[in-house]
């Protein structure tokens, strides 16, 4: 705020300094100005820019009158801005020589960028969109469970890596081991499938692993099921059920793997698909070694059900990956926790629900509404995952393994376990029913 009575006393004593007039003679103007205005005249010959009209008991209020004293410009690109001459910047000897008398008024020019805050913002949020996640996001999307605390954290591009996705398979085939070396996992098996474990002398939530085994398996078409609890309360979706299953299907692993990780083909075997798009593709091919997204195929898929009895559209978006097995991960898929030098033959796919940024449920970018007005429900695929190893000696058959891990606002807590067991089972028997 520019405040005048301040100002009169610093423009006196500016001008004294470059030659103008004095603090004297301000005071002496200032004298004169009294004696005019109780006389009703006023001098004309004043060098002080101010002038009062009365007085009163209160001290007097200066009045700045611009045409009587010497002033330059500062030109901005949104107003004018008039400063006393006395405030100008000296740039030269000969300005301070130049005469106090001068009354024309300068014009200094004098350049201003302006940025628009809104365009500021724009380009900020862009620059941040692309920037990489933080480390910890990066190791917290590979957990077995999302952290609670970082749900509203996540940009959703954390598995946009492929040290993320080989992290995320690792993971997936670790929560497939059973009874004394899950650490992550409490696994009870159903009522047939400990009857069934019992009756071929298996103890515990272990499987077999010989051909009396994969043989009595796979003539009795059975699907063994176990229901999880996380041992961790703190995870997101640590109070849903974690479901298991262990099946043999009479196809080749290779011809499993790329049946799941075709889009085009999901409505083969899941009947309430209205079909799965892929968003985002980082790299294409089940059999690709050292790629530049690393081993497999990797992408972001959205899918959208219509389960029978309900007038809502679920969707998923989740990021699926796949790959060939190593002998390395003989380690996280033995039952009894052991490791061999032979390759294993079969492949591991494994999903998990994309959250935040662009995919969260929340951007307003993803609309809420199907194509034909139909209300869209975001369901999350927490961690899914599929073990296929080819029946030693038998290559055109697969032992799968499969974990689920599924959120579905729809289904309330007390019903998750039953239809998670159900969804599981029907996946089976509905893979093993294609020609």
């Amino acid at each position: 705020a520019y405040d005048p009575a301040s100002s009169a006393t610093a423009s006196a004593e500016a001008l004294s300094s470059r030659g103008g007039t004095s603090v004297a003679e301000a005071e002496a103007n200032k004298r004169s100005v009294d004696r005019n205005s109780s006389s009703g005249t006023t001098s004309s010959s004043l060098s002080s820019p101010i002038s009062t009209t009365s007085y009163s008991s209160a001290p007097p209020r200066a009045i700045i009158d611009f045409s009587m004293m010497e002033t330059y410009v500062i030109e901005t690109p949104l107003f004018p801005i008039i400063l006393p001459k006395a405030f100008e910047p000296l740039t030269s000897a000969a300005s301070v020589s130049a005469s106090s008398t001068e009354t024309a008024a300068s014009t200094t020019k004098l350049e201003i960028s302006v940025a628009l805050e809104e365009a500021t913002s724009a380009v900020d949020t862009n620059v941040v969109a692309q920037a990489k996640p933080s480390p910890q996001l990066l190791q917290a999307v590979t957990l077995p469970l999302l952290p609670k605390t970082l749900m509203q954290s996540f940009t959703g591009r954390e598995l946009y890596y492929p040290e993320s996705i080989e992290a995320l398979a690792t993971t997936g085939m670790r929560m497939t081991l059973g009874e004394g070396h899950n650490e992550w996992v409490q696994w009870s098996g159903e009522k047939k499938t400990d009857n069934f474990l019992r009756i071929h002398g298996i103890e515990g939530n272990m499987v077999g692993n010989t051909d009396e085994w994969y043989a009595a398996l796979d003539s009795s078409q059975e699907v063994l099921v176990w229901a999880g609890k996380s041992v961790s309360k703190e995870g997101y979706g640590a109070e849903l059920p974690i479901i298991k299953t262990t099946s043999i299907i009479r196809q080749s692993p290779k011809y499993l793997a790329e049946l799941l990780m075709d889009s085009s083909k999901v409505k083969v075997y899941n009947k309430m698909s209205l079909g799965r798009t892929d968003e985002k593709v980082f790299q294409t091919g089940v059999d690709t070694q050292e790629g530049s997204f690393g081993d497999g195929e990797s992408k972001v898929v959205r899918n959208l059900t219509k389960p029978p009895m309900v007038s809502s559209i679920i969707e998923f978006v989740t990021c699926m990956h796949a790959r060939k097995l190593r002998p390395s991960d003989s380690e996280h898929i033995n039952g009894d926790g052991t490791t061999t030098s032979a390759a294993a033959e079969g492949y591991v796919v494994v999903s998990r629900a994309v959250t935040g940024g662009e995919w969260g449920a929340e951007n307003k970018e993803n609309d809420d509404k199907s194509k034909n007005g139909e209300k869209l429900v975001r369901n999350e695929i927490l961690l899914g995952v599929n073990v296929l190893r080819a029946v030693p000696g038998e290559p055109n058959k697969t032992e799968l393994t499969s974990v689920t891990h599924v959120y579905s606002p729809m289904i309330p807590l007390m019903l998750a376990k039953n239809a998670g067991v159900k969804g599981a089972v029907d996946f089976v028997r509905d893979i093993r029913a294609l020609p």
